[in-house]
């Protein structure tokens, strides 16, 4: 076999930093999806008071007390909502950045593994090279000794 691929170490840690920034984009995709859960349970928990209210009021009305409670409710429950659609979206734009530096460290990491594949194909080729020479070097010694009678043919 040739020389080793001289850049086999800089592959090693492109690959270590693929790896690392995979996992990191997995985690903040985590966070994205229980984020999302979480907004998705203020927007239900809001209808739903909003729904018990409307059948509370059709029904036996409501005192101005319960409405108060209820509207007070309605109002933190929405800000509640609205921090979390911030934070949601603050969260959508930090997975995409990962997205993105993921790609940029595979698109890296392929330039040194198509280097690789370049250098293992250069040493194989040099390799055949050597070897036919080798085999020519062989048939004229044959043949030089064919023409001194030395070897017969076979």
């Amino acid at each position: 076999m040739g020389k080793p691929f001289p850049l086999e170490a800089v592959l090693r840690l492109r690959r270590m930093e693929e790896e690392a920034k995979v996992k990191e984009l997995a985690s903040f995709d985590r966070v994205y999806l229980r984020e999302k859960k979480n907004l998705t349970e203020l927007h239900e928990s809001l209808y739903q008071s909003r729904t018990e209210m409307e059948e509370r009021t059709a029904g036996a009305g409501l005192s101005s007390q319960e409405s108060q409670l209820y509207l007070s409710f309605f109002a933190a429950q929405s800000s509640r909502i609205r921090y979390q659609e911030d934070l949601v979206e603050k969260i959508r734009l930090e997975v995409e950045n990962k997205r993105q530096e993921v790609g940029i460290v595979i698109n890296r990491r392929k330039i040194f593994d198509n280097l690789k594949e370049k250098h293992i194909e250069s040493e194989e080729l040099q390799e055949m090279r050597l070897e036919a020479q080798e085999i020519d070097k062989i048939a004229v010694m044959r043949f030089a000794m064919r023409g001194k009678g030395i070897v017969r043919n076979v």
